[in-house]
């Protein structure tokens, strides 16, 4: 009888040990939950707020290059008139021209975004807010940067090849593009004349007011995100 009951209260004692080793493991695992759940917390920040500066950077370049894109409209829109009228080119036909000639190009920062990739993208925890950054880098931004390539080939096989052939290509560092156009009264005639010019004009305008209605789609895309994280980082304080 003696005999049992000390192996009554051994099994006891050990059954305690055990309850308590399990215990301390749970409390463990939970405190390095916990711990780990807060950095994933601190890392998810971090890379918000990256985010954040990135596509504060590319919305001012886009708008940058969406007022240069304004500025060729109001170029090509004057050439077309200065053919109707002038006989003549004149010093201003000379820089509208050369307005033919820029291309701007979007370079959008992905820092913040490669360093997501590399945490995974689930680091961020809201599910809207994950897919939205995710599709902006994954396909708005190459949908965008296509029509880029589009438009620069479009320069290099129509644009280009003309002024070459009709224009002398000079310095002018008075000029805000730093370089202007020059023709000859014959060779302003001719090309006034036949309609060369004024169909290179019109599809630059034509093909420059299709990059900048996506150029402002883009810039809507990026304030809208801009918006939604500043929001989530306001909800993490």
């Amino acid at each position: 009888m003696l005999t049992e009951n000390k192996f009554s209260k051994y099994l006891m004692y050990a059954i305690g040990e055990i309850f308590l080793v399990v215990v301390g493991i749970l409390i463990a695992l939970g405190i390095n939950n916990w711990n780990q759940e807060k950095a994933n917390q601190r890392l998810e920040t971090k890379i918000l707020k990256e985010l954040n500066h990135n596509l504060k950077v590319d919305l001012d370049e886009i708008k940058f290059d969406i007022s240069l894109m304004d500025s060729v409209k109001v170029s090509c829109n004057q050439i077309i008139h200065d053919l109707k009228l002038n006989t003549i080119p004149s010093v201003e036909f000379y820089n509208n021209i050369a307005w033919l000639k820029v291309v701007p190009h979007f370079d959008p920062n992905k820092s913040g975004y490669e360093f997501l990739k590399t945490k995974g993208v689930d680091i961020i925890k809201n599910d809207s807010l994950r897919t939205t950054i995710s599709n902006h880098y994954e396909l708005n931004y190459p949908y965008y940067s296509k029509y880029e390539k589009e438009r620069i080939e479009f320069k290099l096989r129509q644009t280009n090849p003309f002024l070459v052939k009709y224009f002398n290509w000079l310095d002018n560092p008075d000029f805000y593009l730093s370089e202007t156009f020059e023709v000859s009264n014959r060779d302003y005639l001719i090309i006034r004349n036949d309609g060369s010019l004024e169909k290179v004009v019109i599809a630059s305008a034509w093909e420059n007011e299709l990059m900048n209605s996506r150029a402002k789609r883009i810039e809507k895309q990026i304030t809208d995100i801009i918006k939604l994280i500043n929001k989530e980082l306001e909800a993490k304080k």
